[in-house]
């Protein structure tokens, strides 16, 4: 009688544990993370995640791997993660433009970023530089927005693609100077610095991956994009205050998985991904990347923040009348 109850409880969880998700039977992580980051490689997403995923990966004592996957500004990447198993071991790098951007933009997606996607941390928070060639005629944002208003629609600028936060910078930077400008898209921000390097076009609303090349003298730092100076860069003046005053463009990296990922395994990344944006030397490798750690206080704390993005970038747009394939 006693045989026949044990073999009864014992038969009872396996059963359980059986019917257990797949992955809740190992305590999560057991197995490679993937970050995916929607461009390529040696653009702003790319530095941050691997700094991240080196430290994350000596944390938690397995391999974190970043998976460049670029296209169509970011959301062939997003699309890949909002498809995954959302067992918390494929994470998405969001910034703006396969979210809130491309949300906000009327195209075609294959993905909801407001459904399909749960936040598991802000990560970074960036200055932006508006860069421009070591030998361009402009000192300051007043000079550069006269020299366009006397030339309409002579002068480009560069972007890392159609409908990028860069992008949209460069749209809104016009309707708020009285200028027309044309876009010039490249594929990623590496070849848009090159453009500009080159001449091949007169200015580009860089993420702090520029920081080197401007360090370098290869580019010109003409102002920053943020109401704030840059730590970085303390002598450059903002655009706001150069030439075009209440500019304002701002940057953010962040942490996402599926929208169906288990609470648990969200609370873990979540504590092991602050833990890694508040070490001492992450900290230290990321502003000097010119990228401020700004982890969450909690996942729920960026409820609603990509509805909001969405709703400011869904503005510039519409008036910018910008029109997607």
């Amino acid at each position: 009688m006693i045989r026949s109850s044990v073999v009864s409880a014992a038969l009872l969880a396996l059963s359980a544990l059986a019917a257990l998700p797949a992955g809740a039977q190992d305590t999560f992580p057991s197995r490679p993370l993937r970050i995916v980051v929607t461009f390529a490689a040696g653009g702003g997403p790319d530095i941050m995640a691997r700094i991240v995923a080196q430290k994350l990966t000596g944390n938690i004592k397995q391999a974190v791997v970043v998976d460049n996957r670029a296209g169509a500004t970011g959301i062939i990447g997003a699309d890949i993660v909002a498809h995954s198993p959302a067992d918390g071991y494929t994470i998405l790098l969001g910034t703006p433009a396969p979210l809130s951007i491309a949300g906000g933009s009327g195209r075609k997606l294959n993905y909801d970023p407001l459904k399909d996607f749960v936040w598991v941390t802000q990560g970074v928070l960036l200055t932006p530089i508006m860069v421009i060639a070591p030998n361009a005629p402009y000192k300051t944002v007043a000079d550069l927005i006269a020299v366009a208003k006397s030339k309409p629609g002579a002068m480009t600028y560069a972007s890392a693609g159609i409908g990028n936060s860069q992008h949209l910078a460069g749209e809104l930077f016009n309707q708020m100077a009285g200028i027309d400008t044309l876009h010039v898209p490249y594929q990623g921000g590496v070849m848009g610095m090159a453009a500009i390097a080159s001449g091949q076009t007169d200015y580009f609303f860089s993420d702090p991956s520029a920081l080197p090349q401007v360090r370098a003298g290869k580019l010109r730092a003409l102002a920053v994009t943020t109401l704030k100076r840059s730590a970085q860069l303390p002598d450059t003046p903002t655009v706001a205050e150069s030439g075009l005053p209440g500019y304002e463009y701002s940057n953010w990296y962040g942490f996402l998985v599926p929208s169906k990922t288990p609470k648990p395994v969200i609370q873990t990344l979540f504590k092991e991904l602050t833990a890694v944006l508040q070490a001492a030397d992450v900290k230290e490798k990321l502003v000097n990347a010119g990228m401020e750690p700004a982890p969450s206080a909690s996942p729920q704390e960026m409820d609603g923040f990509l509805a909001k993005d969405q709703e400011k970038w869904a503005r510039v747009v519409k008036t910018a009348k910008i029109t997607f394939d």
